[in-house]
């Protein structure tokens, strides 16, 4: 198994952080499905394991950011406020 193993890492060297990111993910996955959810140890897992909306809002925002930019234009208050989102278009 490690000719496979060094295959792999080998190959890891030339990928961007992005999609090392997601392999990754993905390995973390694949670990925790092979443990199986009963015999996971909550107090340490249930955050990466079950995020909460916070952490997958912030995720989200940054990984936005990222590919957005600094440049976004803002919306105005009256854009997001009831008035505006319920005005009449025509």
């Amino acid at each position: 198994m490690e000719p496979l193993i060094d295959s792999i890492v080998q190959k890891l060297h030339h990928l961007p952080q992005p999609k090392l990111n997601e392999v990754l993910n993905f390995v973390e996955f694949l670990t925790w499905q092979e443990k199986g959810e009963n015999q996971l140890d909550v107090s340490e897992s249930t955050a990466e394991i079950n995020p909460t909306f916070e952490d997958i809002a912030d995720r989200l925002a940054e990984e936005f950011a990222k590919s957005v930019g600094t440049n976004l234009p803002l919306l105005s208050d009256y854009a997001v406020s009831r008035a505006g989102i319920y005005e009449e278009h025509p």
